[in-house]
């Protein structure tokens, strides 16, 4: 009996756990999915490791310093401190520190600072990207299981109409007042909208089931969305000029300043090849001493290990030149090639200044468009709505048959998916706008 009992709390807590549910709006949605999302996490180490490679680059115009330790043995013949060769087994030691300093090698330093600083950006720019585009996913999916639920609703309500005129028909029949043959009609048209609405019912867990994939939500949560900030909005007229539009957009899009950042990167590869045109200076420090077996004291003992630092202490400065005179005309190549990958940057980026021009005359041609399609729809309805209440009741009379009663609630069903669809294209087409102007979500 105990384990029994055990065995039913386990299942309990199990089937719990897996009806666990969550309700997002979108602001949640894309919260949750700009943190849990794979490739925006590979863009972000991508970004970080791109800061790495900057901070390396500006270590290395600092001295390197390093220490050396070197011990020989010798068993026959070597050569001893006063480099003179000596019999017997022996040994030495070396030790010291080295340092050098590039004191000039045509600004390739500075100019590998800066470009990797640019290269930082870019990769800044490119996760924000990712970022614009997965919110613009979010917004398209979640607006797509809204329309969805809207056409739900409807399909619904017009399984539920029918079926009350189905009840009306029966009650009829059996009264005398109607033809059997009328039952016949009305089942094939519950059972039409019966079948209408399973399909629109499987198309809204599609979607919700995509939503749920696209931000990341584990697959034991029953995932449920917030519509509330979206039920009650309007769409309204907005003036958005494509002069103002455009300005913010190649201020504040990513895809346009990565294009400028990627410009500035490849200009100071141009200087970077350039720079190894020049000659390069470098200064060279050491500091180091030995000891020696074979140094010994007149008394035969061997000198102490302070008395044979002092004696081969060697400090040493050196500056050292060198110059470029021939090395297959490599560096000059790198420099043309480096040109031409400047010059393809600055088309890149003149490509990516049009086409983002275009998307936002396109966008605010569409918004337009949704918003007077918003308005058509709605004056629609209302007449739809007075020509079905119309058609109801003739259909109560007796004075149409089912068919064209049928008619008059697909269309009414057409009109109000009208509106919900230039409501949803609306909100859609006037976010992605927002975006482009550098809006925060």
């Amino acid at each position: 009996m105990k384990y029994l009992i055990i065995i039913l709390f386990i299942c309990f807590f199990t089937v719990a756990k897996a009806q666990d549910t969550i309700r997002f709006n979108l602001d949640q949605c894309v919260a949750h999915a700009m943190n849990e999302n794979i490739n925006l996490k590979i863009k972000r180490n991508l970004e970080k490791k791109a800061l790495y490679d900057r901070q390396q680059s500006q270590w290395e115009i600092a001295p390197s310093l390093s220490g050396s330790g070197n011990s020989n043995f010798n068993f026959r013949r070597a050569t001893n401190q006063n480099n003179e060769i000596s019999s017997g087994t022996s040994y030495r030691i070396g030790y010291g520190l080295s340092s050098s300093m590039t004191l000039f090698s045509g600004f390739t330093q500075i100019n590998t600072i800066k470009a990797n600083q640019y290269n930082e950006l870019v990769y800044k720019e490119s996760t924000q990207f990712l970022a614009n585009s997965l919110y613009i996913q979010i917004i398209e999916m979640f607006t797509k299981v809204l329309f969805n639920k809207s056409m739900l609703n409807v399909a619904e309500e017009r399984l539920e109409i029918s079926k009350k005129q189905k009840e009306r028909i029966e009650a009829l029949i059996e009264a005398g007042q109607m033809e059997p043959v009328a039952l016949f009609e009305i089942n094939a048209t519950v059972s039409g909208n019966q079948l209408y609405v399973n399909r629109i019912n499987n198309s809204y867990t599609l979607f919700l089931l995509q939503l749920a994939q696209l931000i990341e939500i584990p697959d034991d949560v029953y995932f449920e969305i917030d519509s509330n900030e979206f039920e009650q909005l309007i769409p309204k007229p907005k003036n958005y000029s494509l002069t103002s539009v455009y300005s913010k957009a190649c201020t504040e899009l990513p895809q346009i300043k990565q294009k400028e950042y990627e410009l500035e990167y490849v200009r100071k590869i141009v200087s970077i090849n350039k720079g190894h045109l020049a000659p390069s200076l470098n200064l060279n420090a050491g500091y180091g001493s030995g000891y020696y077996s074979t140094d010994t004291l007149n008394n035969g003992l061997r000198s102490s290990f302070g008395n044979q630092f002092n004696d081969y202490l060697n400090p040493s400065l050196s500056i050292s030149l060198s110059i470029p005179i021939f090395g297959n005309l490599y560096r000059k190549y790198n420099v043309k090639k480096s040109k031409i990958d400047m010059e393809n940057s600055m088309y890149d980026l003149q490509n990516e200044r049009k086409q983002i021009r275009r998307e936002i005359q396109e966008g605010i041609q569409r918004l337009e468009a949704y918003h007077l399609e918003y308005v058509n729809s709605s004056d629609n309805l209302k007449f739809v709505l007075k020509s079905f209440e119309t058609y109801q009741e003739k259909y109560r009379l007796g004075l149409i048959n089912s068919t064209d009663f049928i008619t008059a609630q697909n269309q009414l069903s057409e009109a109000r998916i009208n509106i919900e669809s230039a409501k949803y294209n609306w909100i859609v087409q006037e976010k992605m706008i927002k975006l482009y102007m550098g809006e925060e979500y």
